[in-house]
């Protein structure tokens, strides 16, 4: 379905965060920790012919932004879209996060608090108790910082050169939080560690998982993750997985 760019911003560093119009029935039907597949140029232009997975970073009324960072080639077509053209998008995909519970603790590294955003806000405006953990590199690479300051959710930021917040890795102070219920993204050496420390700490913990996709909708079987019970579609039965049942 063509839906019409809004904006689509350099946020810092090599992210950028696209701002689409989306039809009413569409964005009623989002939820947080969903995906979306997304076509990386206008729709007149269908090479590359692939849409890339971006995980729905917030929701304000029809309006759906996704936070990305360049990687690629396509992503870096992702960054020539105008305000005004037309992409297409399929959306929303995938299960959701779970909101079972009353404190939370999102675990971000880099471009993983795209994929977290939404559900630290729908949970902090549901009163539940939310914290996040976002790690980067360094301070130039905190794009989504300035959301988490501009709608007031507790946060704790590492980087990992100690130019800003605390210095070191995203996953060092988690033994803080055993009475929480944490959901990770991020580097999958990351995510293996938070599983780690949530299995030593017998805590509840959710895992949404980033994986190269060429459908979004289960068919094509190219995003498939190994856990305790045979391989699942991450774009189906993910993208958020319990922690124990993933093997990474």
């Amino acid at each position: 379905m063509g839906y019409t760019v809004v904006e689509n911003r350099h946020v810092t560093g090599r992210d950028y965060l696209l701002t689409v119009e989306a039809p009413e029935q569409e964005a009623e039907r989002v939820e947080p920790g969903q995906f979306a597949m997304v076509q990386v140029r206008s729709r007149l232009q269908l090479d590359p012919l692939l849409r890339r997975p971006l995980g729905i970073f917030n929701l304000e009324g029809n309006r759906v932004s996704f936070l990305y960072r360049v990687y690629g080639r396509g992503t870096k077509l992702l960054t020539e879209v105008e305000a005004g053209s037309e992409i297409e998008v399929l959306m929303p995909l995938g299960n959701s996060i779970p909101q079972r519970g009353e404190k939370f603790l999102f675990i971000a590294g880099g471009i993983g608090i795209g994929g977290l955003f939404l559900a630290a806000r729908r949970f902090k405006e549901a009163g539940k108790e939310v914290v996040v953990l976002y790690g980067e590199r360094s301070r130039e690479n905190l794009s989504g910082l300035p959301f988490l300051e501009e709608f007031g959710i507790e946060h704790v930021v590492y980087t990992e050169d100690g130019s800003f917040g605390k210095k070191g890795f995203v996953t060092q102070d988690l033994h803080s939080y055993t009475g929480f219920t944490w959901v990770a993204c991020g580097p999958t050496p990351m995510m293996k560690a938070v599983k780690e420390e949530a299995a030593r700490l017998k805590v509840e913990c959710y895992l949404s998982l980033d994986r190269r996709m060429a459908c979004g909708v289960g068919a094509c079987l190219g995003c498939t993750v190994e856990t305790v019970n045979g391989y699942k579609r991450c774009c189906v039965e993910g993208p958020v997985f319990r922690a124990e049942e993933v093997i990474l």
